[in-house]
């Protein structure tokens, strides 16, 4: 929670700085020598993620990457943005998305794996700020082709890249005779329960990167589809990472148990592989986007 509210101190404080600077250029009347497009844009997204790590997957080992891609597991995402202009090709952006992300051993056919017969499911919560660059310049001016009206006299196709970083929160759940369980809390790679393992954070930051289309539909409105990568450094958004725990430090409780462990082969303690810790977990995001820009007030002038 600590680390999470400093970092939306540190994007408030950058939100901050980036609209007074936009206010000193249009004061000073430089930015980059002309007045930017608009004062700020706020953007919606209705998309899709999808979780790439150690479970389910391609029919090979898992990779973290785009080849480890499950089809079957994308799920429903949102999103909302504030987009500054920085300079004619250059912006920043703020977001919050929430999505939800999913992996399941059943799914794929590569033997370790479909063995091993685990899965999860989590919502996820991201905080995060990217520097946007666009290949093409702002336009100035209407949309529509008026002979004899000087500018825009077409609508804007924007294809950019971005990116930057962020916090997530995340929270994986397992299923169990057709019941979610919390998985963090359970321990069921030992944390908590073995001495001297600790519980792993279900915070963490991220790196982002991406590209994105966007149609100008006329000055204020806009149309776009983006793509973004998420690299995390934590191991456990899908509560998997290390080796199999001494089935006997959960007592009784069957829960745990076979939410640790339901292949149904007795697995060697601290011996035998449960995930790949040296590839972080990543997810991905893909939306359609829609801008409204706010523009500059316009100084009405005396009549006398």
């Amino acid at each position: 929670m600590r680390k999470l509210l400093v970092f939306i101190l540190l994007f408030s404080l950058i939100a901050s700085v980036a609209d007074a600077q936009g206010k000193r250029r249009r004061r000073s009347g430089s930015f980059g020598r002309k007045k930017p497009p608009y004062r700020y844009e706020l953007v919606g997204a209705l998309g899709a993620t999808n979780f790439l790590g150690d479970l389910g997957g391609a029919n090979q080992i898992g990779t973290n990457g785009l080849k480890d891609l499950e089809l079957a597991l994308t799920r429903p995402a949102l999103g909302a943005g504030i987009r500054f202009p920085l300079a004619s090709h250059f912006s920043t952006k703020l977001n919050l998305n929430w999505g939800i992300i999913r992996g399941d051993d059943k799914l794929t056919q590569e033997p370790f794996r479909s063995r091993r017969n685990l899965n999860f499911k989590s919502g996820i919560l991201e905080l995060s700020g990217q520097f946007e660059f666009k290949f093409s310049k702002s336009q100035k001016g209407h949309v529509y082709q008026i002979k004899g009206v000087r500018g825009m006299k077409r609508k804007e196709k924007d294809l950019y890249l971005f990116a930057g970083g962020g916090l997530v929160f995340f929270n994986p759940k397992g299923k169990y005779n057709g019941t979610w369980y919390t998985l963090q809390p359970l321990g069921t790679e030992g944390q908590g329960v073995i001495a001297g393992k600790k519980k792993y954070s279900r915070v963490t930051p991220i790196l982002a990167v991406g590209g994105g289309y966007r149609l100008t539909i006329n000055r204020y409105w806009s149309l776009g589809i983006e793509l973004g990568m998420r690299k995390t450094f934590s191991d456990y958004l899908d509560d998997v990472s290390t080796t199999y725990p001494d089935p006997a430090i959960f007592g009784n409780n069957t829960v745990p148990q076979n939410l640790s462990n339901p292949s149904g082969v007795d697995m060697q303690p601290g011996v035998d592989i449960r995930g790949d810790h040296t590839d972080k977990d990543a997810y991905m995001f893909v939306g359609f986007t829609v801008g409204y820009k706010v523009m500059f007030r316009k100084r009405s002038r005396s009549k006398f």
